[in-house]
């Protein structure tokens, strides 16, 4: 397995204090870069979403989740949007008395709830899929589309190596 060099191993053999570049380097770290840039893709996409989409950022990504895996069980969504169960389902009864998601038992196990858009949801999801492409269009402004595809397939490629590390 490769190992990165510990930054402060790095400072020490440049003879600089550990806080004095610690500043300048959390722009050149990975985890930051990756964090920065998902929550102020957040936060524009929440700037955006305000005149068109009545729905939070989390509702549009339960709304995104169930139109890419169909109908899902609450334990699942929670673990998808990396929340506890509780948190998810409060989010989910406010989805549902707003109309967007139903809520029915499954068949084969009466404790299981299963989770589905409404017509009202699947309506908005093409809006909230609006302000996204919009928030990718000013992320990746002065891109080339080779760029642009480019890093989507390195972010694709994290992704994977990391879920293959973290779903074991």
């Amino acid at each position: 397995m490769r190992s990165l060099n510990s930054p402060v191993s790095a400072l020490k053999n440049e003879g600089l204090s550990y806080n004095s570049r610690m500043k300048t380097q959390l722009d050149e770290r990975f985890g930051f870069l990756i964090s920065d840039v998902g929550r102020l893709t957040g936060k524009r996409f929440d700037d955006l979403a305000k005149s068109s989409v009545d729905l939070t950022r989390a509702q549009c990504r339960v709304l995104a989740y169930l139109a890419h895996y169909g109908d899902t069980n609450q334990a699942r969504l929670a673990d998808l949007l990396e929340v506890a169960p509780i948190s998810a389902g409060r989010l989910l009864d406010r989805m549902e008395e707003g109309g967007w998601i139903e809520r029915t038992a499954n068949p084969q196990d009466r404790r299981e709830r299963q989770v589905h858009m409404t017509p009202k949801a699947e309506r908005t999801l093409g809006k909230a899929r609006k302000v996204g492409d919009e928030v990718a269009l000013e992320a990746l402004n002065g891109f080339t589309d080779e760029e642009a595809k480019q890093l989507i397939a390195l972010l694709q490629r994290v992704r994977g190596n990391l879920s293959r590390l973290v779903d074991r």
